[in-house]
């Protein structure tokens, strides 16, 4: 027997197309949801919904309807009205046939804001049928922010979005955010899950689609700190000193990756036996990737990629005669750490940390914490610790989907 997918339902104002941070976020749930096998579907009043993912428009859904605003309205000055009960009723005709088909119902930020009490109304309705179904994925807390103060009163609907529903899962977007709805409704903490947002880290750095896919790969965005040595490789450039720096790294609990870009140096054939050196070295070692080894053959496009991703530059020449990739680390605003070199020097000055000839892994290590001691640079890869896909893949689409398939 087929096995049907699951269903799944996200609930907003208005729908992904319309530019926003909250849908921002539902467009990358509602993709790896759909891509993830589920039958997704966005109920709200306005826009459009991602390719693949199903729209059901309920236009009493948006908060800037014409029904919605006069609701609005009434409510900031303390007063509900019989077109309150009539809209909450009406949201409640028009979402139950999508609600009693779907396998989960995720709802952002419309449990915990009042800018459509009578969608959260008839949320709660619908939820109190079936208690497991709603998942309440908070982004803000109209009850903890100031601006809002004078539109909150006393008793229903205000403060549905001040009190935790039994039927309902709660999501917090932030570990701050989980502490306010705690305390705000009594939650106990350890009921709420914090899912963080994510960030599309191919497109803040501009990466070209083969620097994407090495990146996702080679699960890169995990790297703790990513170094990137783009050399040939030949004896002089010290690439097994690189390595040993990686592996001192990993020692002292680091996720560090080094990832080596070049092909062995065509002129001098001993160095294809330094590429079975490396190799050997680089077996079963986790976190070293020589590229060449693994039949892959960048083109600048994507060493530039991987300049963008990169922590630091590394760079444990025994001898260089120029050093362009001080420049381009420069250019990408990189850290450089690297051998203490006469040629070296008069082109990075006081910039690069320096390392001395013959440095071994230990020592480079230590160079590479240095060069990562600003905060702004250790912040590098937690930012890339949060790319989307990493975030979809091992926490909303498991918890979305958890018991339902």
């Amino acid at each position: 027997m087929t096995r049907r997918h699951p269903r799944v339902l996200l609930v907003h104002y208005t729908a992904p197309s319309i530019l926003g941070g909250v849908e921002h976020v539902m467009r990358a749930h509602a993709e790896a949801l759909r891509d993830a096998g589920a039958e997704v579907t966005i109920v709200a009043g306005r826009g459009r919904a991602p390719r693949g993912v199903r729209l059901a428009r309920v236009a009493e859904a948006d908060s800037r309807s014409a029904a919605v605003l006069r609701d609005f309205r009434a409510l900031a000055r303390g007063e509900r009205t019989k077109a309150h009960d009539a809209l909450v009723e009406r949201l409640v005709r028009r979402l139950r046939p999508l609600v009693r088909r779907a396998d989960r119902v995720v709802a952002h930020n419309v449990l915990t804001m009042h800018k459509n009490l009578a969608l959260t109304e008839a949320l709660l309705w619908l939820a109190s049928e079936r208690p497991g179904l709603v998942i309440g994925w908070t982004h803000d807390l109209a009850w903890c922010d100031p601006q809002y103060a004078a539109e909150r009163h006393g008793g229903e609907p205000w403060d549905l979005i001040a009190r935790a529903h039994p039927t309902v899962r709660y999501v917090a977007v932030s570990e701050e955010r989980a502490r306010q709805l705690a305390s705000l409704t009594g939650l106990a903490r350890d009921r709420i899950a914090v899912v963080p947002n994510g960030v599309d880290v191919s497109k803040a750095l501009g990466l070209s689609a083969a620097g994407t896919r090495l990146a996702e790969r080679l699960d890169l965005y995990r790297a703790d700190p990513l170094l990137v040595l783009p050399a040939r490789l030949t004896r002089r450039k010290r690439i097994e000193a690189a390595i040993a720096a990686a592996v001192a790294l990993r020692g002292r609990g680091r996720n560090a990756t080094l990832v080596v870009t070049g092909p062995p140096g065509p002129h001098n054939a001993s160095n294809e036996r330094y590429l079975a050196e490396l190799t050997a070295l680089a077996t079963g070692q986790p976190g070293v990737e020589l590229l060449y080894a693994q039949g892959i053959h960048p083109p600048y496009r994507v060493i530039a990629d991987l300049y963008a991703l990169a922590d630091v530059l590394v760079l444990p020449s025994a001898s260089e005669g120029f050093g362009i990739p001080l420049l381009e680390a420069a250019l990408h605003r990189l850290p450089i750490v690297c051998t203490d070199l006469e040629t070296l020097r008069a082109l990075g000055g006081d910039a690069p940390t320096y390392v001395p000839v013959g440095a071994d892994g230990e020592t480079i290590a230590d160079a590479i914490d240095r060069a990562l001691s600003d905060p702004r640079m250790r912040f590098r890869s937690r930012a890339r610790a949060l790319a989307w896909p990493r975030v979809l893949a091992e926490q909303v689409v498991p918890l979305v989907l958890e018991g339902v398939r």
